[in-house]
């Protein structure tokens, strides 16, 4: 079997969302099929914030790497576009992931199994928690735990870092409405000064937060691994950081109790493993980041089945019509993602769907 087609696509949701530090953006992404000589087509995706065709254009510059090649030939194909670039592949480690997602989808495909039972399969369910990808004032929140809750979710995410005084009023009424049983994380988008990130951290204390997230912008390992050592909740991150050498380095500079990477954002399943898996050796968690399209659901959690250092899934509530896959990931009552048993990342593509938020 030999690559024949790599076919990369970009699209763009109609909304503007602001969160955290970063300014208000659009939410686009790339799609990229794999298609071999046998007919057999691998499909994954990712997301970038205010990239348009950014991806697109890297994906068909490693055209000429990829054809030809064995596509069960995952880790060598990974390290011939890595060794193109530079160490940190000019900024763009997402291009090189969705290849490899591509191509662990096409490989499960293949051989008529799901990519985490080939990878070594550890779990078949894991613990779901509602993540929701904007701000939502204190009146809202009603509006969203309680029809959570009622899903059978146990855990739930808000982002906060809009300012400290509409932070304290949104999580005490996650608290409130959800009570002291559904287990509660916060996520910051790396908006806040070391001083503001303390304050915010002890009011997580004090409401018994799971975690909170990106206190402190994700470049400044010194002072997060300063605020770990002052505050009595966990730190977690590592969204915005790709490749086990920089997580190596997070890990040594221990920024984080609890790391989140993201397969479709840093480096891929075959990357993303060796990272979980270095997590692991240093006594760490690692719960992958998931934002945006079904695809980035469902291949992340393709991992997340093979990996014991897991023990929560991020759901993200966007609106079913956003996913571009026929169905959303399963969860049982008790709030549980269920392991896909379709052959490789274990979705169908939504084809209507993504014409119509395709631009190429």
């Amino acid at each position: 079997m030999k690559i024949t087609e790599v076919l990369p696509s970009w699209f763009e949701y109609p909304l503007t969302i602001k969160i955290g530090a970063m300014p208000k953006f659009k939410i686009t992404g790339t799609i990229l099929r794999i298609k071999t000589d046998e007919g057999t087509e691998g499909i994954a995706g990712t997301h970038l914030v205010n990239a348009d065709n950014a991806l697109v254009a890297h994906i068909k510059r490693w055209h000429k790497i990829l054809r030809k090649q064995d596509p069960f030939d995952i880790e060598k194909i990974w390290r011939d576009v890595y060794n193109t670039q530079n160490r940190i592949l000019l900024g763009i480690p997402q291009a090189l992931s969705v290849i490899d997602c591509a191509l662990h989808d096409l490989k499960g495909k293949a051989v008529g199994k799901p990519v985490y039972q080939l990878l070594g399969s550890y779990q078949h369910k894991v613990k779901a928690y509602a993540s929701f990808p904007w701000w939502v004032n204190p009146v809202q929140l009603k509006g969203y735990i309680a029809p959570a809750m009622e899903r059978g979710f146990k855990a739930v995410k808000v982002r906060i870092g809009k300012n400290l005084n509409w932070d304290e009023r949104v999580l005490k009424t996650v608290r409130d409405l959800g009570g002291d049983d559904l287990e509660v994380m916060a996520d910051v988008n790396s908006g806040y000064s070391m001083r503001q990130a303390l304050k915010i951290a002890r009011i997580a204390e004090r409401l018994d937060l799971r975690w909170l997230e990106e206190p402190l912008p994700s470049d400044d390992l010194v002072g997060l691994s300063e605020l770990r050592s002052k505050v009595d909740v966990d730190i977690a991150g590592g969204e915005n950081d790709a490749f086990s050498w920089r997580f190596r380095e997070i890990l040594d500079r221990n920024a984080y109790d609890i790391i989140q990477p993201d397969v479709t954002r840093s480096g891929g399943i075959t990357e993303v493993k060796k990272i979980a898996a270095i997590a692991e050796a240093y006594g760490k968690l690692c719960v992958n980041h998931i934002f945006g399209v079904g695809l980035i659901q469902y291949a992340n959690l393709q991992l997340i089945g093979a990996i014991s250092n897991c023990p929560y899934m991020e759901y993200g509530y966007f609106p079913e019509e956003f996913l571009l896959t026929k169905k959303p990931i399963e969860l049982d009552n008790d709030g549980y993602a269920i392991l896909p048993k379709l052959p490789g990342l274990g979705f169908e593509i939504d084809e209507e769907a993504l014409k119509k938020y395709e631009k190429s």
